[in-house]
């Protein structure tokens, strides 16, 4: 009866998503879409033909008069009216509070329910409703499969694209360990800011991930975050929300007052984001004339700072050489480079074999692949039905390792979780950084801190200090002391930055271990004691979203993925007593 539901269409790669008040089941708004596609292969293909025609349509308005960004002109809020959200590369489906999804994707031709069942759109096996009677739970907790004796493969699809390892590495290498302990106040500050994008997208990606190829919007918005807040450097900054009793972007205060996220077209305006608005979503479609949307690079390989990132279904030596050829090629004969996908990341370094000759073949250090969290492949529902074979009688199901702890444990980006849990993301940190020293390193030799070089070293903190946001960032390239100065007190934003941590802290009321830091407010000199509050209903004085891209340029606002952080009282410290972190400053 009252069975909540979602029926989605997909084309070309965005998802037009529909809310369905009843009977959502299989029985019934699932024989509905069933019904819906032609079954004569004649009446089939005139029947996609018209539907990829009337959505041609629809997203050549919505471009015109929606995702493209004029300043003056007000976006035509009628022409997704319909549909639950603007329509997306990267939807959100959460908040409807769904117990069935249906998908009809007019891209690949399949038809999908649930996210794991997979239907070949054309060919569905409809007599005496074969389709639903082939319908089971498979061993893995919430996610059905597909009955293999009660259906034939023929009908059964696979929206995942395939994936093949190349495990020949072109050029001379050796294999290297490296330390991925993070300790510093910054390190573990930049890693919970680029875990959180795993922990927040991990169902985008559970769901949807098997399908993006690299070149996607969804997948290189993802690494660009990723890489962008494990460095913090002059492509990120951090947008803060005045504090108030309720969150914009999921308000259920029923008398609330204050204004709220309704449907809004991909970008915020001046009322939430002042100067800097208009200001894209992260993951939205939209964009400013002859600009592509996001943030991040259209290209698959790209340079951050002096690091080559290169992006890949998955990480082999296949993907590791052809990140190499491509630095190579650019004409960099020292260089680092990240090699990344969804699941895992490895790290190289290139210099020529003979040493004394620039022009020789590429000598490269590269190191094992890390797991950037604890999904893989086998957590997500894009893999072909076979993946999840049904549950025995009288069994329970289970849940992955990676889907568990996203589903029980994801509030706690702690220190030793962030260690533990996600030791790609805690190498990405620290080999950023290096990286960022030695590109300091270069600077300095090349005399660009001839202004500063007879100051004594005692003095350098205190500079930094006075300094504004930007300003502060240009002096972590100056020279290595001086960056090392300057990220013992890492800046968060013009008021706050970070005089001492990691801490471990419980909370007040459920003892969750938490991450906590001492902050100080810049403006009046006070430092206080916070721990992170990550069950975000209402907003605290100390919140900040990122914004990827650097100014002037293609910017977003990471709207879903903000943290807060707010005061700490002393006596709920985990046995009386601070664990690790840096001396306070």
């Amino acid at each position: 009866m009252g069975t909540r539901g979602l029926y989605i269409v997909r084309f070309r790669k965005r998802y037009y998503v529909r809310y369905n008040q009843y009977d959502s089941y299989y029985e019934g708004l699932g024989a509905k879409v069933v019904a819906s596609i032609p079954a004569e292969p004649g009446e089939y293909e005139e029947w996609l033909s018209t539907q990829r025609e009337k959505y041609a349509t629809l997203e050549k308005k919505l471009e015109e008069c929606v995702y493209e960004i004029h300043k003056d002109v007000q976006p035509r809020y009628d022409l997704y009216s319909s549909y639950v959200a603007l329509p997306s590369e990267l939807p959100r489906l959460d908040g409807f509070d769904a117990e069935h999804t249906y998908i009809v994707n007019l891209d690949d031709e399949i038809l999908t329910m649930d996210y794991t069942i997979h239907w070949k759109l054309g060919n569905i096996p409809r007599e005496n409703m074969q389709w639903l009677h082939a319908i089971k739970r498979s061993i893995y907790s919430g996610r059905p499969t597909i009955h293999p004796d009660r259906c034939p493969e023929e009908y059964m699809a696979c929206p995942a694209v395939p994936r093949t390892t190349q495990n020949k590495m072109r050029y001379k290498h050796v294999m290297v360990d490296v330390d991925c302990e993070i300790t510093a106040s910054h390190e573990v500050f930049r890693a919970r800011m680029a875990a959180g994008v795993l922990a927040e997208y991990h169902k985008e990606i559970e769901r949807f991930g098997l399908e993006w190829t690299p070149d996607a919007l969804p997948f290189r918005e993802i690494i660009y975050s990723l890489v962008s807040l494990a460095a913090c450097e002059d492509n990120t900054r951090f947008h803060s929300f005045p504090s108030r009793l309720c969150n914009p972007r999921s308000c259920m205060l029923f008398h609330c007052n204050e204004p709220n996220f309704t449907k809004f077209p991909g970008y915020l305006k001046e009322k939430w984001v002042g100067a800097r608005a208009p200001l894209c979503e992260f993951g939205s479609s939209a964009h400013f004339p002859n600009m592509p949307p996001g943030a991040a690079p259209v290209e698959t390989t790209y340079w951050l700072g002096n690091v080559a990132v290169h992006l890949s279904l998955t990480v082999d030596n296949g993907s590791i050489s052809d990140a190499v050829a491509w630095g190579w090629e650019q004409g960099r004969r020292h260089f680092q480079a990240v090699i990344i996908s969804l699941f895992e990341v490895a790290f190289a370094e290139v210099k020529p074999r003979d040493t004394a000759d620039n022009n020789d073949e590429p000598f490269v250090r590269v190191t094992d692949n890390y797991p950037l969290s604890p999904l893989t492949e086998k957590d997500c529902d894009s893999s072909h039905p076979r993946e999840r074979p049904i549950r025995p009688s009288g069994s329970s199901g289970v849940y992955s390792s990676g889907r568990y702890f996203f589903l029980y444990h994801d509030e706690r980006l702690n220190h030793d979780v962030l260690q533990s849990q996600f030791p790609g993301i805690a190498e990405l940190v620290k080999f950023l950084d290096v990286a960022a020293t030695r590109r300091a390193a270069v600077k300095a030799d090349l005399g660009v801190r001839s202004s500063v070089r007879n100051l004594p070293p005692e003095l350098y903190s205190q500079i930094l200090d006075y300094t504004d946001y930007d300003t502060w960032k240009a002096c972590l390239l100056v020279s290595p002391r001086f960056r090392e100065q300057g990220l013992s007190r890492f800046r968060v934003d013009d008021r706050f930055c970070i005089m001492a941590g990691p801490f471990t802290r419980l909370n007040k009321y459920r003892k969750t271990p938490l991450l906590g830091f001492n902050f100080r407010d810049l403006h009046t000199g006070a430092v206080m004691p916070m721990i992170e509050e990550p069950r975000k209903f209402s907003i605290s004085e100390l919140n900040w979203a990122p914004i990827l891209g650097r100014n002037g340029d293609r910017q977003e606002l990471m709207l879903d993925m903000f943290v807060q952080f707010e005061p700490f009282e002393e006596a709920a410290e985990q046995d009386g007593k601070q664990k690790g972190g840096d001396n306070e400053q």
